[in-house]
């Protein structure tokens, strides 16, 4: 159970991480008027560029503001459905020893070793299941990571090209962009 708990709160972390990585941090870039623009002609060549950048790139740096929110991943471990297979071998070992030891053998005797064996295969059965609930709840937290990951690197490449789109944009107006 304490290992189950460890591969959740690992994967969480892993998925944290990738969230809080910088890439919706806006980058200062440099504009040099080569033209001697105006520094008002400057406010709305930058602003005109911006927009077109926006709607060229699908990305508006005004809408990040700092880090991304903390997100907690939580994935839920699903139930054991082999739970209390040892307790119904036991039973069903009991019985079935009942019903061979009442052949001409001592019944008691009969009882004990069949609820044993039960309980040995139902313990297996159960650890069996166990094992299916961690990895299923494994492959849900690796699933979650990559596709926080797939999100941060469209996000990334997203930004890019606005940086691109504004770049090009505002030196097709005759600044110097650094």
């Amino acid at each position: 159970m304490r290992r189950n708990h460890r591969v959740r709160v690992f994967y969480g972390l892993v998925a944290i991480g990738l969230v809080l990585s910088p890439v919706a941090n806006s980058q200062d870039i440099y504009v040099y008027p080569s033209d001697g623009q105006s520094d008002e002609q400057l406010a709305e060549d930058r602003y005109a560029c911006h927009t077109w950048a926006v709607k060229e790139s699908g990305f508006d740096p005004s809408l990040f503001k700092g880090v991304a929110p903390l997100r907690t991943v939580k994935v839920p471990v699903p139930p054991n459905e082999a739970e209390g297979a040892a307790a119904k071998g036991a039973i069903a070992g009991a019985v079935a020893g009942g019903i061979v030891g009442s052949r001409g053998h001592d019944t008691a005797e009969g009882v004990v070793i069949g609820a044993v064996l039960g309980t040995l295969a139902g313990s297996a059965i159960e650890e069996q299941g166990q094992q299916e609930a961690r990895a299923k709840a494994e492959a849900e937290a690796r699933q979650e990571a990559e596709e926080i990951a797939k999100n941060k690197t469209e996000l990334a490449l997203r930004k890019s090209n606005y940086q691109r789109a504004l770049t090009a944009c505002l030196e097709g107006r005759g600044y110097t962009v650094r």
